[in-house]
């Protein structure tokens, strides 16, 4: 199979980003490079799905890097993963040399799965501001991504999802599902919740999004489901209006800086300086605009917000405004500027990482830090509702109608030519049972 078969099925096949924002992998892949890097640091707290998908597609992760690196070009690859799961490279360490391969272990901090961090800590290149690994002569990929990119090859569309259900469950666990499982059917697989008001953070404590709706569907880029009472500290945090943080930051902001002095972005060398951006609260005009300039490259990360911030304010969130702020002016720093601004990694740099240990114990994770073992589940939901939108770039466009008969495998929408995008494909089988913009529901046989 020539590189252009390659793209071409990878695309076909649906394959985007497992553990971001579903960046379409046929573009990475289109560029020659000198480095893969296999993302398996596994960067959010209590997460285990990129460890068990190693573990359980380990065959399909190995053919899948093969791919990739013989259509890129690339001549080094490095697996990189964290102190805890060390045990896994001593597993894989025979295939992977006999490969050529290395590993990279990088100890258990947050946020170590940073793709930023790990091609510094890797290569010693500092990926440009608002740059991408591609800038730097690298390609750096989830390890689900890449098992999918296998499994690709080999004629298999993304029709299932690795994810962990953890937290407020009586049995934590991790396990693969068909896209489109509502989260009430995988917290059933996990025993039920043990809180009677819960909130779920999807794909992670720190840079999740928040969810009350048990209906809502797991996607191509669900890392996991963690189940938090209501009125639990992250909760209360993430679930906060604007007017209140804004109107609690204007107020109370001393401008310490340790929310600029702990950011991982501005350790590592960029200008991102967000006890500058909490100074905008009390501008207004061209001066706000110029300080919101300090927001431009956050990483939203949220390590200003939950851990730094001795007064639990909520520079993250500031900043994400200010970006929003930025884009609707079209401002942003000139080249000359980030020549000037951008810096080597600070030297402290490693002491100002954040231990997991602390996340933990600061953000009252500690009675959820249980193993989430895998456990597969032959099991088929009665209904799925299939995203359409959640990859970067155009939406799915159905290829269906309500009362079709589908099969699993089956492609169920696509992209119009030319456009960034991926198809869609129906993770069981059954008959579309409604369509909207956002998404197709199946009933299952």
């Amino acid at each position: 199979m020539n590189n252009q078969e390659v793209l071409r099925t990878v695309r076909e096949a649906g394959v985007v980003g497992a553990g971001g924002a579903g960046f379409p992998t046929y573009k990475k892949l289109e560029a020659q490079v000198s480095h893969i890097i296999a993302n398996g640091a596994e960067c959010e707290p209590l997460l285990q799905k990129d460890r068990e998908s190693m573990r359980q597609d380990r065959e399909a992760f190995f053919h899948g890097l093969s791919v990739m690196q013989e259509t890129s070009g690339a001549r080094q690859v490095t697996i990189a993963i964290k102190r805890k799961n060390e045990d896994l490279a001593d597993w894989m360490r025979s295939e992977a040399q006999e490969a050529g391969y290395e590993f990279f272990i990088y100890e258990d901090v947050y946020p170590a799965g940073d793709e930023y961090v790990l091609v510094y800590e890797i290569t010693g290149r500092q990926i440009p501001p608002g740059g991408l690994p591609l800038h730097v002569d690298c390609v750096v990929d989830n390890v689900e991504t890449i098992i999918n990119v296998g499994k690709a090859i080999r004629g298999t569309p993304v029709t299932h999802k690795y994810l962990t259900v953890t937290g407020a469950v009586r049995e934590p666990l991790t396990t693969v599902v068909p896209i489109g499982t509502r989260f009430e059917d995988c917290l059933r697989a996990a025993g039920g919740c043990t809180v009677d008001d819960p909130t779920y953070l999807v794909s992670g404590v720190m840079m999740g999004g928040v969810s009350r709706d048990a209906c809502d569907p797991v996607t191509k880029t669900t890392a996991g489901i963690i189940v938090l009472p209501s009125d639990h500290y992250l909760v209360r945090r993430k679930t906060a209006s604007r007017e209140t943080y804004t109107r609690i930051g204007h107020g109370q902001c001393d401008q310490c800086s340790l929310c600029t002095e702990l950011c991982p972005r501005y350790i590592l060398g960029y200008p991102i300086e967000p006890h500058r951006v909490m100074r905008t609260l009390l501008m207004t005009g061209e001066a706000k605009a110029r300080g919101s300039l300090w927001a431009q490259y956050c990483c939203e990360c949220n390590i200003c917000s939950y851990i730094a911030c001795p007064e639990s304010l909520d520079p993250k969130n500031i900043c994400v405004d200010a970006k929003a702020l930025l884009r609707q002016n079209q401002l942003g720093r000139t080249p000359a500027e980030l020549e000037q601004l951008f810096r080597p990694p600070h030297p402290a740099r490693h002491g100002r990482e954040v231990p997991i240990k602390t996340l933990y114990r600061r953000l009252g994770l500690d009675p959820y830090d249980h193993k989430a073992p895998f456990a597969p589940r032959d099991w088929e939901p009665r209904e799925v509702s299939i995203p359409l939108n959640t990859h970067v770039g155009q939406p799915g466009r159905p290829l269906v109608s309500v009362g079709d008969a589908v099969t699993a495998g089956m492609k169920i929408a696509d992209v119009d030519p030319g456009k960034l995008g991926c198809p869609v494909h129906a993770s069981v089988s059954g008959r579309v049972t409604a369509i909207s913009a956002t998404r197709i529901d199946i009933t299952s046989n």
